[in-house]
């Protein structure tokens, strides 16, 4: 029973994971970047961290594409949310309005025969990211969640639509 219910269980995911799209992600100089300064942690283990934190989530959008559907993008600038304040040993990255999230990138969105749907480059900012009713839970537990949602939202935004 207990062997049923785990090929049951793979054999109604499959088809969701079969259907999905892919996202590429490329990064640019982080040392370039106007602001993902870390605060009370070495800079090689905050800039891990931020990318594996946002490409987890790009790619999570990536299974919202249609299949063999390829979103490739290269970010050339980020801002994190916030701004690191120097006070001695007690660092610390003052969120306020004044500091809003900001992400350049190009990209390319490729159908499954490798012909280019869309193209471009972008300049997302979200000035009103404080004023948000509601933050999904899942980008609140694991942390740069005005970023993520600034990108979600132009995602569903202008990339989703073409599939609508």
């Amino acid at each position: 029973m207990k062997y049923l219910k785990s090929a049951v269980a793979a054999l109604l995911t499959f088809p969701l994971l079969a259907f999905a799209g892919e996202v590429k992600v490329s990064w640019g100089e982080f040392d370039d970047f106007t602001d993902v300064r870390p605060v009370n942690e070495s800079k090689s283990a905050f800039y891990k961290r931020v990318k594996t934190s946002l490409e987890k989530s790009f790619i999570e959008l990536g299974e919202k594409l249609s299949d063999g559907v390829v979103f490739e993008f290269h970010i050339t600038d980020l801002d994190l949310a916030g701004d690191v304040r120097y006070g001695g040993i007690n660092d610390y990255r003052l969120v306020e309005r004044l500091y809003y999230p900001k992400m350049k990138f190009n990209y390319q969105l490729i159908d499954g025969e490798g012909s280019i749907i869309k193209e471009g480059s972008e300049s997302l900012k979200d000035m009103m990211f404080l004023d948000r009713i509601k933050t999904p839970a899942r980008y609140q537990r694991e942390g740069f969640h005005y970023e993520k949602r600034m990108f979600e939202n132009w995602f569903e935004e202008n990339i989703l639509v073409e599939f609508k």
